[in-house]
């Protein structure tokens, strides 16, 4: 039996989507006692779907450029965007719970929306911004920009291990103390080509 459509005003202000339909909810496989959410924004995301990527770690993102689908491993779960606006979430914990979560990623909508809005000049047309391409960013890449002293200052034993934590989000570039040292500045120019600008920010480095 179909569920009954479940609406919510989440964001009154919202400059791109404010609102929330919850269409199904079922159960999850992959984990007992959770359920599966699918929703509905109130408006497509086509336009800023890729500005959101460098809005969360590299490690938490998958981001599938030709089709615009993108998945955020965030809060315990999985969760889906696509261009027309449909959310799909797992591991979560009840309707409630769904809505506090989305809440947040509209948020980050709204704002990717408000970012780009003036990138574009007082435009009607939103312009593309180029933005790295984040889903192929590896520790490794972090590791080549970092200062390789392995001076353990982060509380990783290594700076390959700092790269991984970086990478996920459970380590802010800022921990990194030789890379805030004048003499390290090619290091910090190395990661901001490599990230850009917004993903510095992202992950903590001070400054942006």
């Amino acid at each position: 039996m179909e569920m009954k459509e479940l609406k919510y005003k989440v964001l009154e202000n919202g400059s791109l989507v404010s609102e929330v339909s919850i269409k199904n909810i079922r159960p999850c496989i992959a984990t007992e006692g959770k359920v599966r959410v699918l929703m509905q924004l109130d408006a497509p995301l086509e336009d800023i779907i890729s500005s959101l990527v460098p809005m969360y770690p590299p490690g938490k993102v998958n981001y599938v450029e030709k089709k615009k689908i993108l998945t955020l491993s965030i809060y315990g779960r999985l969760i889906t965007l696509y261009p027309s606006g449909k959310v799909t979430m797992n591991k979560t914990l009840d309707k409630e719970d769904a809505v506090e979560i989305i809440t947040d990623v509209m948020k980050a909508i709204n704002q990717a929306y408000d970012n780009l809005e003036s990138y574009s000049n007082d435009s009607k047309t939103i312009e593309k911004v180029n933005i790295p391409n984040i889903s192929q960013i590896g520790p490794m890449d972090i590791y080549n920009c970092l200062p390789q002293t392995d001076c353990e200052e982060c509380g990783e034993k290594t700076c390959m291990a700092f790269s991984f934590k970086v990478l996920s989000g459970d380590k802010p570039l800022n921990e990194c103390l030789p890379l805030q040292e004048p003499w390290h500045q090619g290091r910090v120019e190395c990661l901001e080509k490599l990230l850009g600008p917004e993903m510095m920010n992202t992950l903590g480095w001070e400054g942006y």
